[in-house]
């Protein structure tokens, strides 16, 4: 199995897009000086379980501040601010004015993002994660530019929110291995918003490559697994030596390096590189003796010239020499590596009701909040802000997939998701026990959604059958009422012959609520042999489709219940549930399976197609809406898309909503595994949810198997103004309170209920 670390020797631009014209800014010319940015590139997990992480990144960034305090010409820049926060929490005040001074001084440098982010987080999230710091120590360390290493995209909801708040710059170093950067790399352009905002991107290396612009050979001590315990970092003279032989040796390499970027097509008058300590190349400490490197290395006078200085200091710098001849562009920046999600579908389903949960615990109707709620949603988001973080799993994950340290990082990772799911759904319950408290006795039912809830209300947790209610009022505490009289109508269907639904048609739609094939579940896998790597072509893809069973219908009083069993090789057992709403125009489907333990790399996918022509959807991220293919970066993943939860079509018919609950991956016109499209594929109107996917060759969960569900909503409507509106609304699930018409315990109501 190819390791992300022989990958990363191959991070090969082939594939990606060639320079064009408008990104070669001026006259060829060579290389006159290099920026080195020296940070630890950080992983919650991956190398060491995610607890153990930040304790070494803490101890990391002191051992930095102490190589600052010891020697005036070295540089460090923390490159997230959840390390920083970490330490300042554990350090006395002496050592933070220690940290504040060398940081003000612009000897040390703070990065204005919590860590390197997949693009899972909601608008909330974001807003969390950017005020990640307390508000005097942000002031303090006036983090101004932006870094995102490793992760193959950033979503557009990061960068206009980070532009707010008047960050301007954010520098990428992205790993190619299973994606790659939008254009060929290193180059510089402006990002703009669709608010006409731009952000100045340099689009650099990968972040640990600076060592081998000067070193032909890898230091190799610490490549082995286990290296907190049983290897040493480099230490000075184990490389980057500073005697005359050794500094022309490396100017010799370098040179070469340059040759090759020059004759590539860069030609800006300077460079930018990341350096990272070659222990581990993630999560490593500082290595001091690069600030007596680069002195030897000005010393002698060698060429280019070298400067060891912070990201801010660098990136300001470049753009004060290319933002003239950098070129523009928009869109969406859509993320290579946002498969791996999927890996772990129960856990990023836990995630998700977490996130439900909160909206319902702050809908307005509750009224203002407190000091004691915002502290404990604030704590449930930055855990989940942690879950959605881009590191899915150990770097053991496929080599070793039931070993303890794999095992021990994703439980904790898994529970960052599990307890804000608990903590969510409690907080949501006291604030609406209060709201209930004194009233009259009954059953009251609360809808937390923007709109108007017509469906079930179900009652977990007692044997009382669910209830159907239509229309029950936006934001509302209300008496259940009763349920209204049984409906005879149901719009047309057409059937396949095992009894499945094909479409169904409602008064006064012009097309069917959904197409043919709502529900197939279809996997992708490699042929043997089934090694993982960034070499995998679309032609040792192969697929399978589930066979579908016969059909049971089910009536009810108000919908339409459709049942179906199918078969497939890769899952012990699958069931879909489509239940169609009889009055309006919508759809529940729910699939249910049971994965066969498989170490093999393989995708699931799930259709949904529409009857909507060659429109293509509207996706959202992090609550900002774009158009897949017309509205992202020119290089970014076009084979899947990571959403909140909504996809539109919007038609001369009406408008067509497709909501996920579950899982948030979704392709366009086809099961793209692997295929690296850059062309619209022809039916857009057919979208698959991706719902599993374990073909990463590492930081993801290596064999996810077990019962698995996922549960989509359906809805037409002639207009939709506010999707995001209908998607809340689709997924809520109003809550029901039971007043006694007792007096309440004062001592319950104090301790127990208040918020």
């Amino acid at each position: 199995m190819i390791s992300r670390r022989d990958a990363m020797k191959t991070m090969a631009l082939a594939g990606l897009p060639a320079v064009s014209a408008a990104m070669q800014p001026g006259p060829a010319g060579k290389v006159k000086h290099i920026d080195i940015i020296h940070h630890s590139h950080t992983d919650i997990g991956f190398t060491d379980n995610p607890s153990m992480t930040r304790e070494l990144q803490v101890r990391f960034l002191d051992a930095a501040l102490e190589a600052c305090l010891l020697n005036p010409k070295v540089r460090w820049t923390a490159e997230v601010t959840v390390t920083v926060e970490d330490w300042w929490n554990q350090a006395p005040a002496a050592r933070r004015s220690q940290l504040v001074r060398t940081v003000q001084s612009g000897q040390m440098d703070v990065m204005a993002l919590p860590f390197n982010q997949a693009p899972f987080m909601d608008g909330r999230q974001w807003r969390q994660a950017l005020d990640w710091l307390p508000g005097d120590v942000r002031k303090l360390l006036n983090p101004r530019v932006a870094m995102q290493n490793d992760v193959n995209g950033f979503p557009r909801a990061g960068a206009m929110l980070l532009l707010e708040r008047g960050i301007n710059h954010l520098l990428m170093g992205i790993n190619a291995d299973m994606g790659g950067p939008p254009f060929r790399r290193p180059s510089a352009f402006q990002w703009k918003m669709p608010n006409g905002k731009t952000m100045f991107v340099w689009l650099g290396e990968h972040y640990g490559t600076a060592y081998s612009w000067f070193e032909a050979e890898r230091w190799q001590h610490g490549q082995a697994k286990g290296a907190t315990t049983t290897l040493r970092p480099p230490y000075a003279g184990d490389h980057l030596k500073t005697d005359e032989a050794s500094l022309k040796k490396c100017q010799a390499h370098l040179l070469q390096k340059l040759a090759k970027l020059e004759g590539e097509g860069y030609d800006y008058p300077r460079l930018l590189i990341s350096y990272t300590n070659q222990w581990r190349y993630d999560n490593d400490p500082p290595f001091p003796p690069l600030a007596q490197f680069v002195e030897a290395w000005n010393k002698l006078g060698l060429q280019p010239s070298l400067r060891l200085t912070t990201a801010t200091q660098a990136v300001l710098d470049m753009e004060k020499a290319v933002a003239a001849v950098a070129p523009t562009h928009q869109g969406e920046w859509t993320d290579w590596w946002a498969n791996g999600n999927a890996s772990g579908p129960r856990e990023l389903a836990a995630s998700r009701k977490a996130k439900r949960w909160i909206d319902a615990a702050l809908s307005p109707q509750w009224g203002p909040t407190n000091a004691s709620i915002d502290r404990r949603v604030s704590a449930m988001l930055k855990d989940l802000c942690l879950f959605d973080e881009h590191t899915w799993g150990a770097n053991i994950s496929v080599q070793e997939p039931y070993s303890l340290d794999t095992i021990a990082q994703y439980t904790e990772k898994s529970l960052l998701a599990y307890k804000p799911m608990g903590q969510a759904e409690w907080l949501f319950s006291q604030r609406a026990r209060l709201a209930a408290a004194g009233k009259p006795a009954g059953d009251y039912v609360a809808n937390t959604a923007p709109m108007a809830f017509t469906g079930w209300v179900r009652f977990p947790g007692i044997e009382r059958k669910p209830q159907w209610v239509e229309g029950l009022a936006a934001r509302s505490l209300a008496l259940l009422p009763g349920a209204p009289a049984a409906s005879t109508e149901k719009p047309v269907l057409k059937l396949s012959a095992q009894g499945w639904p094909l479409s169904a048609q409602w008064l006064g739609m012009k097309q069917p609520l959904f197409g043919e094939g709502l529900g197939d579940l279809l996997n992708v896998f490699i042929k043997p042999p089934n090694q993982r790597s960034s070499k995998m072509f679309p032609e040792r893809l192969s697929r399978t489709a589930a066979i579908p069973g016969p059909t049971k219908l089910e009536e009810t009083e108000h919908t339409l219940v459709f049942t179906q069993p199918m078969a497939h090789p890769s899952l012990v057992t699958v069931l879909r549930r489509l239940e169609i709403f009889r009055k309006q125009p919508r759809a529940t489907l729910t699939v249910r399976f049971d994965r066969k333990p498989n170490l093999a790399p393989e995708a699931i996918y799930l259709l949904m197609p529409f009857p909507t022509g060659a429109v293509l959807p509207k996706f959202s991220s992090g609550d900002a809406p774009f158009t897949p293919f017309q509205d992202q970066l020119p290089g970014s993943c076009r084979d899947y898309y990571a959403v909140d939860s909504w996809a539109q079509y919007s038609t001369p018919d009406g408008s067509w909503l497709w909501v996920t609950r579950d899982a948030p991956m979704v392709t366009v016109g086809g099961p793209h595994t692997w295929q690296r499209i850059t062309d619209t594929p022809k039916d857009v109107n057919r979208l698959w949810s991706q719902v599993f996917d374990n073909f990463w060759h590492t930081n993801f969960v290596g064999d996810g198997h077990g019962l698995m569900e996922f549960q989509y909503e359906l809805a037409w409507a002639p207009e939709m103004s506010a999707p995001l509106d209908w998607a809340r609304t689709l997924l809520t699930e109003p809550l029901v309170v039971s007043q006694p018409g007792l007096k309440a315990s004062p001592e319950l109501m104090k301790s127990l209920f208040t918020p």
